[in-house]
């Protein structure tokens, strides 16, 4: 099996420098000064532990007029590690044969659907990894006693013929991974953890738990209870981290999560599929969300006047929101 690695950044970096470290068969494709980085230098993955270097086969995707084109093999499992909002096109561009299964190491619940429009066999994956990526040929991970927790299952359900194979590639290369026949329920939980992310982007790590980020997760709630969806409890979520935990790196300060490294880099936010799922959501089963409608307006403000990340106080951002 060869997991070719759509998305080199923060998530897809730390799990193909992992891979490779474990002498796993990996192809990662990135892009740019990222690209370049990687193949002058090997790619650094920073951890708890101290990192390491690690000699990565990688390409670019193809992009319009550009880009390598793949040469797709039997046993090529195709792991996209994109923000949502990215994922259609890059699979449009990339385009796979339809048998080649993917697996969607991403937040939020379309990305799956979106996958289906390409492949025959879908995985999703439940991501729960501390990780960043802000210098070309870089990428951090602050999770301990492992890297990560990349739980996985078919979707929309079952477990599928590839899973117990995908988890044991993960497994080697040190991250702890179990299969399961009702994956959406795990995304639908890290969705709720999720609808902060605005928030931290927009006003710092003291968001995470401010009083915006409460009614979020309980609008959130709301609407899975209106269109009957499942969802695990937060006593499943926490037998199931253990004693996985996020730690420091020694003199690597992490900023904050996803949607504030995006923000940070002046890059599009996945917003419009963590927070507007929600409100999509109540608008088909009909929910009030205003919440998470207003972080949603706030977060694409944001990020179209290139607002640093971090910098609205929290105190005006609640009192914005919150009436």
């Amino acid at each position: 099996m060869r997991l070719v690695i759509l998305g080199a950044g923060a998530i897809g970096g730390v799990v193909a420098g992992h891979l490779a470290r474990a002498n796993r068969d990996v192809l990662l494709l990135a892009r740019g000064e990222h690209l370049a980085a990687i193949r002058a230098n090997g790619l650094r993955v920073d951890t708890v532990e101290g990192g390491f270097t690690v000699e990565v086969p990688c390409a670019a995707p193809p992009s319009p007029g550009q880009g390598d084109r793949i040469a797709w093999r039997d046993d090529d499992v195709l792991v996209v590690a994109l923000k949502t909002q990215d994922v259609s096109g890059a699979l449009a561009l990339l385009d796979a044969p339809a048998r080649i299964p993917i697996v969607c190491l991403t937040n939020g619940l379309e990305a799956e659907r979106i996958a289906l429009r390409h492949a025959r066999e879908v995985y999703g994956c439940c991501v729960m990894m501390p990780a960043a990526y802000l210098v070309p040929g870089t990428v951090q991970t602050f999770g301990v006693p492992v890297p990560g927790l990349l739980d996985l299952g078919r979707y929309p359900d079952g477990t599928g013929e590839l899973a117990d194979a995908l988890a044991g590639e993960l497994i080697v290369a040190g991250f702890g991974c179990e299969v399961r026949a009702n994956i959406m329920k795990w995304k639908r939980y890290k969705l709720l953890d999720n609808l902060a992310n605005a928030a931290e982007a927009l006003s710092g790590p003291a968001a995470r738990t401010s009083t915006v980020a409460v009614l979020a997760k309980a609008e959130g709630r709301a609407v899975y209870e209106a269109a009957n969806l499942a969802c695990v409890t937060p006593d499943e979520d926490r037998a199931r981290r253990g004693d996985f935990k996020h730690a420091e790196i020694a003199g690597v300060p992490r900023g904050g999560g996803s949607t504030w490294q995006s923000l940070a880099k002046g890059g599009g936010l996945e917003t419009d599929y963590l927070n507007g799922e929600i409100a999509m959501l109540g608008r088909l089963h009909g929910v009030a969300t205003p919440i998470n409608e207003a972080l949603q307006a706030l977060a694409a403000e944001a990020a179209r006047t290139r607002q640093p990340a971090g910098t609205l106080p929290l105190g005006d951002l609640i009192a914005r929101i919150v009436a």
